[in-house]
């Protein structure tokens, strides 16, 4: 019995070890499935992490592109709001140029006329001064006659005894 003694010990024993190895490798392979299933969930996450972190690493063309739409729709309208008192000043600047320009055609026609007066005052200026040439040769001659008239007259009287 002695030999039986040991060797069921040696059993019990070897029984105890194997449940504690089948117990060791249940919870290794229960810890490999755990980690196995947290690091796939780990995995997955940091994916998801990266392509957040690649999202905003990205340029995003979409904003920048409506920002330069807003600032050239205001520039635009700035400009515009510049440009139309200097059109308005343009349109009346032209208004005032054509009003002159009428202005100046009247006047030259008008010089047309002043040209016609000048030469019709120029025409009565000699017909004034023909008649004043006849004026003072029919005074002239009629004082000559006077003279001449008074002289017989005299020179009949002195002649009379």
């Amino acid at each position: 019995m002695s030999r039986a003694a040991p060797a069921a010990r040696d059993d019990a024993k070897l029984a105890a070890l194997e449940q504690r190895v089948y117990g060791l490798e249940r919870g290794v392979h229960d810890l490999n499935q755990l980690f196995t299933g947290r690091i796939g969930e780990v995995s997955a996450q940091l994916t998801s992490l990266s392509a957040k972190f690649d999202d905003r690493s990205r340029t995003p063309w979409g904003t920048i592109l409506s920002g330069l739409g807003v600032v050239f729709a205001l520039l635009v309208a700035g400009g515009e709001l510049a440009r139309a008192p200097i059109v308005d000043a343009i349109a009346r600047l032209e208004r005032d140029v054509a009003r002159t320009e009428q202005g100046l055609a009247r006047q030259r026609d008008a010089s047309v006329a002043r040209d016609l007066f000048a030469e019709r005052g120029a025409a009565d200026a000699r017909a004034r001064a023909e008649l004043q040439r006849q004026i003072d040769d029919l005074k002239r001659s009629t004082s000559s006659s006077v003279v001449v008239s008074r002289g017989r007259a005299l020179a009949e009287e002195g002649s009379r005894p």
